[in-house]
């Protein structure tokens, strides 16, 4: 039986998704998340961290079930089970060439969901304890995260001899991966032609020399040096034996990076005026690639572990990106072509920040290609909102205790008019003082009327307010 196994669900119509949601929990497993959208399927695999994926290969939108099926194998490595309607021969073999663990024709029955799950599931353990012992050249295992970015890469091991290239890489250097692999990082990167300052003689005489990370080249198959900029990054292991160092490789084509996100003119505007207001804010295009951002948004991307490499690649396949934007919701307004905004609740450290997330559809020709979010700190306003609506109930507290006390007043004046009556009828007994208490008592109900009068109005005029 299942012991707690998290699955994804992925399936378009919502009635159909929740069934299978219901019987996946009565089953004994946990649902860790639904998306009706390839894009909302792949960010939500990337964060919720299920360890099986039910997508059903029809879906709404521009991608498809198993368009997203393959990139979320090639980025989380995770086992899928199409579902599907469609036994035609065309469908089968599309699925079938993302090589997927299991697939079910609907109708299907509980005991057949449970037995491709769990087959999937014990098929997928024994395929990671094969990887444990694969050399890190596999194209699976640990560079799958590496493979999957779009940045040009290169990894090497501790001596500096290349042990992998991801697909960017090679396209750059025109080579194929196995005529680089086992070489030496140094006889591919090496300093740009023409290269020069002022005292650059002085330090090549002294044996010193510093080529900085912008005035480097690749150098290509075909003997051209490709200008790059190159960065480093580390991956580490159990021993220090097992370090690796990447090389991310980007074009020199412009030395903003900011610039070069920005795209149309009419993107820079914005995100200047956001900027100098000090909103962070951010622009997507149809492809949930972003294609302009400020700096307060990069600043807030790199504190949920978002880098400036990530930010290149669609936000879907950008675990914690949904802090920003639910991809659902995005494509809602692609389509649509409405205004949104919303806001949500985060912990900050021991406080309770509430950002206003605006969504302005940015159209040409009536048609929505862009999506530009502003993020506004609206904490204070809804603190005192909230401050509002505490006096309000503590008012409404107090009106309901001194409305009780108003209809206790009301039912004592019958006793107090029946005492005075009868301290006018005992005038012979007690004479002079039967009448003093009379009108003692007399304006005693006098003050609560008036009492409860003036306090009629200054409730109304509250009310009012």
């Amino acid at each position: 039986m299942p012991q707690g196994s998290k699955i994804l669900v992925v399936e378009d119509e919502m009635i159909i998704s929740m069934e299978i949601k219901q019987k996946l929990i009565a089953m004994g497993y946990v649902v860790t998340g639904q998306a009706i959208t390839g894009e909302s399927a792949i960010q939500k695999a990337g964060e919720t961290e299920p360890d099986l994926v039910l997508m059903d290969i029809r879906l709404k939108g521009e991608m498809d079930g198993i368009a997203a099926a393959k990139r979320i194998i090639e980025l989380y490595d995770l086992p899928i089970i199409f579902l599907t309607a469609h036994s035609d021969k065309a469908t089968l073999e599309s699925a079938i060439s993302v090589s997927p663990s299991g697939y079910l024709l609907k109708p299907f029955k509980e005991r057949e969901l449970m037995t491709n799950i769990e087959m999937s599931l014990h098929k997928h353990r024994v395929r990671q304890k094969l990887k444990e012992d694969t050399p890190l050249t596999s194209s699976s295992g640990i560079l799958n995260g590496i493979s999957s970015l779009s940045p040009a890469i290169i990894v090497t091991s501790k001596s500096g001899t290349i042990e992998y290239t991801n697909t960017t890489a090679l396209k750059m250097l025109q080579y194929s991966e196995n005529e680089l692999v086992k070489k030496p990082i140094t006889s591919i990167i090496g300093e740009q032609e023409h290269v020069h300052d002022a005292d650059a003689d002085t330090r090549k005489s002294s044996g010193t020399h510093i080529v900085m990370p912008d005035q480097l080249a690749l150098h290509q198959k075909t003997g051209e040096n490709l200008p790059v900029t190159v960065s480093l990054g580390l991956i580490t292991g159990g021993s220090e034996e097992e370090m690796r160092t990447f090389y991310v490789l980007s074009g020199n084509e412009s030395e903003d990076t900011s610039v070069s996100h920005l795209g149309p003119g009419m993107i820079q505007h914005l995100m200047r005026i956001t900027a100098a207001l000090k909103f962070p804010a951010f622009v997507l295009d149809k492809r949930m690639v972003l294609s302009g951002y400020n700096s307060l948004f990069t600043e807030l991307a790199r504190k949920v572990g978002i880098s400036q490499y990530m930010l290149t690649r669609p936000m879907f396949e950008t675990p914690n990106f949904s802090l920003f934007g639910d991809m659902q919701d995005l494509q809602e307004i692609f389509r649509s072509g409405d205004m949104d905004s919303k806001i949500k609740k985060f912990k900050k450290g021991g406080d309770i920040v509430f950002i206003q997330f605006t969504r302005i559809p940015l159209k040409r020709d009536d048609v929505t290609t862009h999506i530009a979010t502003v993020m506004i700190d609206v904490t204070n306003e809804k603190r005192a909102l909230y401050e509002v609506e505490r006096i309000k109930q503590v008012f409404s507290e107090l009106f309901f205790s001194l409305e009780n006390l108003r209809s206790i007043s009301q039912e004592m004046k019958l006793p107090l008019q029946t005492m005075i009556k009868k301290v006018y009828e005992d005038q012979n007994n007690q004479g002079e003082m039967n009448d003093d208490w009379g009108a003692r008592l007399l304006a005693l109900l006098r003050e609560l009327d008036l009492a409860w009068v003036r306090y009629s109005e200054v409730r109304d005029n509250i009310k009012e307010t």
